[in-house]
């Protein structure tokens, strides 16, 4: 009787500890214009994910839990009333960030590079945690989103790329193929 407990555990518990995963979802992330505050990407977010029901799902919430794991923000802190933003989105356009720092120093580090660091580590760690959860990757990315979205994407690791997706808004002309 131990025997065959012991037997349908090791049956039952790797079906049971992958009941989660669901190779059909994808995971929809909204990456932010600059001069967005947190409140202001959750709300767009909402928006979004509220237009993904509406107009392929049929306003059918059911429908869309079978192919969208979820819905959420990839947000980009903004900084510096906004100048710090341009100053940013104009390094990530040019590729400028490692050069940039050895001329002007602390000063940017202070004001840019540490919040954008720290942002783009978040998108990059949301990404990979859901492509080992076996979802796609799809995202919705508004200007300087783009660009963050593009540095993101060159951070996974080589075999995540093949289900990691980027749809352009207000695009600053990169692309991730």
């Amino acid at each position: 009787m131990k025997l065959l407990l012991l037997l349908f555990l090791f049956i039952l518990y790797p079906l049971a500890s992958f009941s989660e995963i669901d190779e059909r979802k994808t995971d929809v992330y909204f990456a932010n214009v600059i001069l967005t505050n947190e409140k202001n990407a959750t709300s767009n977010t909402v928006l979004l994910e509220d237009a993904i029901r509406l107009k392929f799902y049929n306003d059918n919430p059911m429908e869309m839990d079978k192919k969208i794991g979820k819905v959420t923000e990839a947000y980009n802190s903004t900084h510096g009333w906004g100048i710090g933003d341009l100053i940013e989105s104009l390094l990530q356009k040019l590729s400028l960030h490692e050069v940039v720092d050895g001329i002007v120093g602390n000063i940017y580090n202070t004001l840019i590079q540490n919040a954008h660091s720290s942002d783009l580590s978040l998108q990059v760690a949301n990404y990979k945690k859901s492509i080992q959860s076996g979802h796609k990757v799809l995202v919705v990315a508004h200007s300087q989103g783009n660009l963050f979205t593009y540095e993101a994407y060159r951070k996974l690791d080589d075999w995540m790329q093949d289900y990691f997706e980027a749809i352009s808004v207000a695009s600053s002309g990169i692309s991730t193929r």
